[in-house]
């Protein structure tokens, strides 16, 4: 990276944010039948954007010598790290919703239990969703994390172009070929636990393209990029709200993302940085905690205060700021404590570049010590930039 390169897209990461208050919306909505067509919006597709973001920043931040299989491993302890313990704290979440009768899902047994325990429910091993069901989507990204050298193996390979046929072919085979999977034109788009993690596929190793892309983009790095990727979300989030066109989705996503990270590279530090990373960090808790807390919370209280449908515009951005603050501190007390410890005891346990450099400094000549300060900078970008994946 330079030293006018964004250490961590905080733009992109307050996009998820709004990404996953949009899909909380779209579960929220379905809590009275007589909620106006204006909630209809089809933010469900937020969550492709979700897989091509990961894309874009896991393969942004992976260094570019990583080999082997100790690379692979130390990469993926990485990603466990990231999004493990969370999905197991809502899934014993869910064990207990289910035994006290809030969850009325009938169809999360013990088989379920295990296929979620492993991440697998989005593999097409079951026929339907169960516990924490947006948790389908961390089981098809663990699937593209699980091929993720594969994925970058081809993209290092072949020019740009050529990976963008691929990933338009991609995107035309599953989503509109008449597959077995699917019997509908486009049913990839709703695709969950009937291999959800081919649904995660395209979009992923179009976040890989983006990556590329990005690095390739120096010429064009100027501050008033960043606000035509920021219009183009703005567009993106309209489309949704009006009709459902998956692909066109898709593309505005992606030229948003592009054009954001290509404008945001050219600040030093962004203004209000702060606060959009910081709404940023609670984008995953908003994700993986909406469903238990709709079930637990906000269900009751909508009928406990015996609400209108045409009241729902400001219960709705209510339960946005109440669920805002409960991820905000589930991220600092939980998910990052726990993030950061499995980290560290990987650190030691591969021996990290960190305490390697640490020792170093104290025996090596200034020369050297300036080449592992350096060194150092470079594992800190890599640790903020890898903080915002998921």
């Amino acid at each position: 990276m330079e030293a006018n390169e964004a250490r961590r897209f905080v733009v992109l990461d307050f996009y998820r944010f709004v990404a996953a208050l949009g899909v909380f919306i779209f579960h929220l909505k379905t809590i009275d039948s007589g909620i106006a067509p204006v909630w209809n919006g089809s933010y469900g597709l937020f969550v492709d954007m979700f897989f091509i973001l990961s894309g874009f920043v896991i393969s942004y931040s992976y260094p570019s010598d990583a080999r082997g299989l100790k690379a692979y491993a130390r990469f993926m302890i990485r990603r466990i790290a990231r999004i493990y313990p969370l999905h197991l704290l809502t899934l014993l979440v869910f064990v207990l919703l289910i035994g006290f009768g809030l969850d009325r899902s009938a169809r999360s047994t013990p088989l379920d239990f295990l296929y979620n325990l492993v991440l697998l429910q989005a593999w097409g091993v079951t026929d339907h969703l169960s516990f924490n069901s947006p948790s389908w989507s961390i089981s098809a990204e663990f699937f593209c994390y699980l091929i993720f050298p594969l994925l970058m193996l081809l993209a290092r390979k072949v020019h740009p172009l050529v990976l963008a046929a691929i990933v338009a072919a991609l995107y035309l085979v599953l989503a509109h070929g008449h597959l077995p999977i699917w019997q509908e034109r486009s049913q990839m788009y709703g695709a969950n636990y009937d291999y959800g993690m081919l649904r995660a596929l395209p979009s992923f190793l179009n976040g890989i393209l983006l990556a590329i892309l990005f690095r390739l983009s120096h010429p064009y790095r100027q501050k008033p990029v960043v606000f035509a990727g920021v219009a183009l979300f703005g567009i993106s989030v309209l489309v949704l709200n009006i009709f459902a066109k998956p692909d066109l989705a898709i593309i505005l996503f992606s030229c948003a993302i592009l054009l954001t990270a290509v404008g945001e590279s050219a600040f030093v530090q962004i203004p209000g940085s702060r606060l959009l990373g910081r709404l940023g960090n609670t984008s995953y808790s908003i994700y993986m905690l909406h469903d238990a807390v709709l079930i637990a919370v906000f269900k009751p209280l909508w009928t406990a205060l015996g609400l209108r449908p045409d009241q729902f515009g400001l219960f709705a951005l209510a339960c946005c700021a109440i669920l805002t603050i409960i991820a905000d501190r589930t991220y600092a007390y939980f998910e990052n404590p726990a993030r950061r410890l499995i980290n560290r005891a990987a650190d030691i346990g591969f021996g990290s570049p960190r305490n390697v450099q640490s020792s170093a400094k104290t025996s090596v000549t200034s020369k050297t010590s300036v080449t592992n300060t350096s060194a150092t900078k470079t594992s800190v970008r890599f640790d903020e930039t890898e903080q915002a994946a998921n």
